[in-house]
């Protein structure tokens, strides 16, 4: 996906300001990253017996240029040294979520969202994204969009590395895009980060697994599910990324 400008700052992406911004910081890469495996993209298509390898590669290479070397260097670096501490802490299951503090969670919330636009920004069967959510975050990091939705877990059950799904829900019957659901897991630690692509009032539902992390005052309801046993990393990590539905609240 070729971006014009910076999806943080606006300014053109000349050769002399473009850089690469990796979808996973690469203090975060070397903490999941295995020896010898190779990330591979898929594009699914339920018409189709086979899923469609898009790319394979290292986990280190996976980055995306959509945002200047400013922003690389400047408010994200600073929000990665903020989240750094509280996130290695939680995926490596030595501290809990329930005792995140408010001055812990406003950080971790911040780079969920800004990981989960990263995500989203690299999937090709995600379009409209509501990038105005992102440059008021690079613009005030301490403002974090309340339109965004955080939840997370910590399951000893997952994989080492890193997972994600990205499934996209749509308002029927003109099947109209209203938000993408970004989950994603580093180690013990996963996120579900609802992202609009709709203006509209939202109301979340969760099966009490994740827990709401943002925004701090948000009523999540909770529905309870049976938790069933998994072959493979890929339906475990779609099955909680389902966990977490979003819909669009009508007059």
């Amino acid at each position: 996906m070729a971006y014009r400008t910076c999806v943080g700052r606006g300014v053109p992406l000349s050769k002399d300001v473009i850089s690469r911004e990796h979808i996973l910081p690469q203090w975060l890469s070397k903490e999941v990253d295995l020896p010898n495996v190779r990330f591979k993209q898929y594009r699914h298509d339920e018409e189709r017996p086979e899923d469609e390898l898009l790319r394979s590669h290292d986990l280190g290479s996976l980055a995306i240029k959509n945002v200047c070397a400013p922003c690389n260097n400047g408010w994200m670096s600073r929000l990665e040294n903020r989240a750094q501490p509280t996130l290695l802490a939680l995926m490596d299951m030595q501290s809990s979520l329930l005792e995140l503090s408010t001055d812990e969670r406003r950080p971790v919330s911040a780079w969920a969202i800004k990981t989960a636009f990263m995500i989203a920004g690299a999937q090709q069967s995600v379009a409209g994204l509501p990038w105005h959510l992102f440059r008021g975050l690079a613009e005030e990091p301490e403002k974090i969009p309340v339109e965004c939705f955080v939840l997370a877990t910590q399951l000893t059950s997952l994989p080492k590395g890193f997972l994600y799904a990205c499934p996209t829900d749509v308002l029927p019957p003109q099947e109209l895009p209203v938000h993408v659901r970004v989950g994603y897991s580093i180690h013990h630690l996963h996120f579900v980060v609802v992202i609009p692509l709709l203006e509209a009032a939202r109301v979340v539902r969760t099966s009490g697994v994740h827990l709401p992390i943002w925004p701090l005052e948000a009523e999540i309801r909770v529905r309870f599910e049976n938790f069933p046993r998994f072959t493979s990393p890929n339906d475990l990590i779609n099955f909680l990324t389902g966990l977490v539905r979003a819909g669009i609240v009508h007059n």
